[in-house]
């Protein structure tokens, strides 16, 4: 019971933090509507909101009945796809930031077994040799999302969120995981992969055809 709590209280904390931090943006913005430095902070503030909720949000598993560990609703670009449709690009690329982060550590358990595979409800385990790659394709997912979200945002807002987003990356690294070759790896290989598909060097049946 003692150990529920505390993961509850771990999985909560930074959501919380993250609601205090996007409401008290959007009331300044309603009480100061002519306040410039608001608007030029608001999307940066709501960008760091974002990657604090992302960063627990895989695990919420835990916490949503009917959802086993690792379930495959939680591990992927489910909620920062939704977010960013309801016109939330700054918070969905936070979001984005935060899930990957999460999923590349995610993706070196100490084997593909029980626990670590990825599951949903009613079909169960996709097994050993889906799991990472699905892992891997969420991730990649995630990191299309920030990139299309950072897009259409100002130079200033862009360069604020690229230094959160190395000083987010460092935190996590350094806090969260001891061991970090593995993950680093895959997003760098995933950011690759991103900027490849952007940039018109790489098709989606190039990349389709690397798993056929």
């Amino acid at each position: 019971m003692f150990v529920d709590c505390l993961l509850s209280m771990r999985l909560l904390t930074a959501p919380l933090v993250a609601i205090a931090i996007t409401a008290s943006v959007y009331s300044a913005e309603n009480a100061f509507p002519y306040w410039t430095m608001i608007a030029q902070w608001k999307n940066p503030l709501l960008f760091l909101a974002g990657m604090m909720a992302g960063v627990r949000w895989p695990d919420w598993d835990f916490l949503i009945p009917g959802l086993s560990h690792r379930s495959g609703l939680t591990h992927s670009l489910l909620l920062p796809m939704v977010v960013y449709f309801m016109a939330l690009p700054a918070i969905a690329a936070g979001l984005s930031l935060g899930i990957a982060l999460h999923l590349s550590s995610d993706i070196q358990p100490k084997a593909w077994t029980g626990g670590a595979l990825i599951k949903f409800p009613v079909l169960g385990s996709i097994g050993k040799r889906l799991s990472p790659l699905w892992l891997f394709i969420n991730i990649a997912g995630c990191i299309g999302i920030m990139a299309a979200s950072l897009d259409i945002e100002p130079h200033f807002a862009q360069l604020i969120m690229l230094m959160v987003t190395s000083a987010g990356t460092f935190w996590y690294f350094s806090r969260e995981e001891k061991r970090r070759l593995i993950p680093l790896t895959t997003l760098a290989a995933s950011g690759l992969l991103v900027h490849s598909f952007r940039s018109g060097l790489l098709t989606l049946n190039a990349v389709t055809q690397l798993f056929v």
